[in-house]
């Protein structure tokens, strides 16, 4: 009865709100999201709704959609914010079980159009299997085989098409590559696997909080993590290839259950904490809403499971493992081999921060010591106060953060 009733409101709610257009959706207060209406604490924010192309094309006022095809076949969806290389052109990737979205999550505030703004041709990546990647040229997301690839083929196969993209579109011009968690291991194993691709495409990594090493991490997530090859082999045998198969009706069915037990937000906020870090002082109501509290994309259990060994091996930033038998065929050796970080060039900037459970600066520390002399050119900046996510979501994320990035790029050559 429960569940017919959810299912219900999943599609009346939908009708009810475009009737209602203003009803507010965002509030400065986890208590305010038990009354949102008539609250002089709430607001109705327009841009919860909106699409990426919608809220590009509101603030930038033009926005390109371009999709490339990868070796292996996936089809990959990117978002373009032209701007005629006035200073550059920047290559955004994002973290695991998100879309490019997250580079946008704060509007007219958002890193892509800080961006944008400050002069730069922004494209935005989604890794595939996320809503906006999730084709391929003989194969759709609700077959088993599809989500038969991890971190390695991302950073194998995605960045160069992507790259070659960017490069037909830009008149030949050097990118930077901007990646911030999964998104930076994908930039790490493809400038160590193809160096001198990397060194011709790219002009400078931007890596932030790179899911490389985890010696030192204290998240209560890596009791999950590390047994994830044992919850991937489990979803081997149901043929059950990404957790998020059926988000198109979770999503609804969620912002119902956060309309009806609001205190949800403050757990799904608390929940940040015990993954992330604990920063309390950087926690922005206001981007726990109705929609962003759910705010998730698909990802492969495969990808899971990878870092779930990276998280096992600690000190060893290694290929997939797929046992000694599996591996002797593939990788010629019984373990899977080191991704060979010495042959990076490229010049390199790391970030991680003393708050950062997941990724700790530590860990960050160890993988800086890994690389050439040439890609440490531009070192590793070490910034207190933002957790995993806070680069995104922290309220003080432009003074810790965003400011210095902006002043790097600008003096970057």
């Amino acid at each position: 009865m429960l569940l017919t009733y959810l299912l219900l409101l999943a599609f009346v709610e939908p009708i009810s709100h475009s009737v209602n257009t203003r009803r507010n959706n965002v509030c400065r207060h986890f208590r305010d999201y038990y009354y949102p209406d008539d609250n002089e604490n709430c607001y109705y924010d327009p841009d919860t709704t909106l699409s990426i192309p919608q809220l590009i094309e509101k603030y930038a006022g033009k926005v390109e959609l371009h999709n490339v095809t990868t070796e292996d076949g996936y089809i990959i969806t990117m978002f373009r914010i032209p701007n005629g290389n006035r200073k550059g052109v920047i290559l955004l990737h994002h973290s695991i079980a998100t879309h490019s979205h997250i580079y946008l999550w704060q509007g007219n505030n958002s890193l892509a159009l800080t961006l944008w703004r400050d002069g730069f041709d922004v494209w935005l990546a989604n890794q595939r299997g996320t809503i906006f990647s999730d084709k391929h040229v003989n194969m759709t997301k609700y077959d088993f085989a599809y989500w038969d690839f991890s971190v390695h083929e991302m950073g194998l196969y995605d960045v160069t098409s992507e790259l070659e993209l960017i490069q037909s579109k830009t008149n030949g011009s050097q990118v930077i590559f901007f990646g911030h968690s999964l998104g930076s291991a994908i930039g790490l194993i493809y400038s160590a696997l193809k160096p001198i691709q990397a060194s011709k495409y790219l002009k400078t990594m931007i890596l932030l909080a790179t899911p490389a090493y985890f010696e030192h991490g204290t998240s209560l997530v890596f009791l999950f993590i590390r047994l994830s090859s044992y919850i991937k082999a489990f979803m081997d045998l149901i043929h059950l290839g990404s957790p998020l198969i059926l988000l198109p009706f979770i999503i609804p069915v969620s912002r119902v259950f956060l309309r009806l037990f609001p205190f949800i937000l403050f757990v799904v906020n608390v929940f940040v904490w015990q993954c992330c870090g604990y920063t309390p002082s950087e926690t922005d109501p206001t981007f726990f809403n109705y929609d962003g509290a759910i705010y998730a994309d698909n990802f492969s259990w495969k990808t899971l499971a990878h870092f779930g060994q990276l998280a096992n091996a600690r000190n060893r930033f290694q290929m997939y493992d797929y046992g000694e038998k599996e591996n002797l065929k593939i990788y010629g050796q019984k373990i899977p081999p080191l991704y060979p970080l010495q042959n990076i060039t490229v010049p390199t900037l790391l970030v991680s921060s003393y708050n950062d459970t997941l990724v700790s600066l530590k860990d960050c520390e160890n993988l800086y010591q890994q690389l050439s002399p040439k890609a440490k050119v531009h070192g590793h900046w070490k910034i207190s106060g933002l957790n995993h996510l806070d680069y995104h979501l922290g309220l003080h994320r432009k003074e810790i953060f965003v400011h210095e990035l902006l002043e790097f790029l600008n003096n970057l050559k």
